[in-house]
């Protein structure tokens, strides 16, 4: 491999959080019975049609459960969007009130359209993957935790006020802001071991075999343990929430070259192959030195990681979005091409047995 500079993924804070909305491009669902098939040929002209929408928009999309209403260019005909069949009755009553044939419309059942939420903005409860903020520094939230009955969450140890120690670091969700009253604290660090020197560890240089620590979450701050935010679609930049990845499964990964993913608050959902494997690695600028680290590789000029993503989720699709959470990220090369990891084994041989599936 070229020799390059591998550097931690934390950033510093100041960024804007937004949250976007995704358009329906087009009705789901299967045509209720009783839609007469023959609609295409009996058409009505458009304005006649675009005047019908006018006319009962309003009304149709004042029932519950309704999801959205189309002037269809595509069918020529007004096409209905509900939640599910108990719908149905009340818009065909309203359609008939405003003299509108039922040969001119259509209604399908559909899933609920959500506003779209984005890894930097706030999640009560937390999830892994979302963006967390410590000091003037942000970072990633890497997957919730019970250890000795406590809730808490793992993100990286340089996550922190002070690597290797457990100083109590307070840690906001998504940012810490100015004056600090205006600010929720939702978890303070309580595990974050001391590095060592001597053994298989290098002269000069002070030695873990993960990059973690666990924080406790403050009462009253909920949680889901066994999620981790999925956007909507890997190694497509898209930082938007659409859905989550449920843990049913923690420690090794299985397969000589899996596929493994990371979701971080900076470059979303990304995946690649394993590279190597239980590295020692000295992370540039420091001299600290981490053992036993593992590597997967991009491909296609995918940036895989970059500033920020420290502490993000590394995990293997089992089936679905059902995961097996195997490591957790920590840094990265300077082009973005690879990121690294500690192992799910050794983040609870440093920091005590936890579970992370979902209950």
């Amino acid at each position: 491999m070229t020799v390059k500079k591998i550097r931690a993924l934390a950033v510093a804070a100041g960024v804007f959080f937004t949250t976007s909305c995704q358009h329906q491009a087009e009705p789901t669902g299967p045509e209720r019975p009783g839609t007469p098939q023959s609609a295409v040929q009996q058409l009505p002209a458009q304005a006649q049609r675009a005047a019908w929408f006018r006319r009962v928009s309003p009304d149709v999309m004042a029932l519950p459960g309704t999801v959205f209403a189309d002037d269809d260019e595509r069918t020529g005909l007004l096409v209905f969007g509900v939640e599910h069949d108990d719908v149905i009755p009340g818009v065909r009553a309203v359609l008939a009130r405003l003299g509108v044939p039922p040969s001119s419309y259509r209604i399908v059942i559909t899933e609920p359209v959500h506003f779209m939420d984005d890894l930097r903005d706030e999640y009560r409860p937390t999830l892994g993957g979302i963006q967390i903020a410590f000091k003037s520094f942000v970072c990633t939230l890497g997957f919730n935790v019970s250890s000795a009955g406590v809730a808490s969450f793992i993100t990286n140890s340089h996550c922190s006020s002070r690597i290797g120690t457990a100083d109590g670091t307070d840690y906001f969700q998504p940012v810490k802001v100015v004056p600090p009253q205006f600010a929720q604290i939702i978890a303070d660090e309580v595990a974050d071991p001391a590095y060592f020197t001597g053994g298989d560890c290098s002269r000069g240089k002070r030695c873990r075999y993960s990059d973690a620590a666990r924080a406790a979450y403050r009462a009253g701050i909920s949680s889901d343990r066994g999620e981790i935010a999925r956007t909507s679609g890997a190694n497509n930049g898209s930082l938007t929430v659409v859905g989550d990845f449920t843990i049913t499964e923690q420690g090794s990964y299985s397969g000589t070259t899996p596929t493994l993913h990371k979701v971080g608050r900076s470059t979303g959902w990304t995946s690649g192959s394993l590279g190597g494997t239980c590295l020692t690695i000295n992370p540039f600028g420091s001299n600290v030195q981490l053992l036993c680290q593992y590597a997967v590789e991009g491909s296609g000029g995918t940036t895989m990681a970059d500033a920020g993503d420290s502490g993000s989720p590394v995990f293997q699709v089992l089936s679905g979005t059902n995961v097996r959470l195997v490591g957790i990220l920590w840094g990265g090369l300077n082009d973005g091409s690879n990121f690294y990891f500690s192992p799910f084994s050794a983040i609870e041989s440093e920091l005590g047995t936890m579970t992370a599936t979902h209950p």
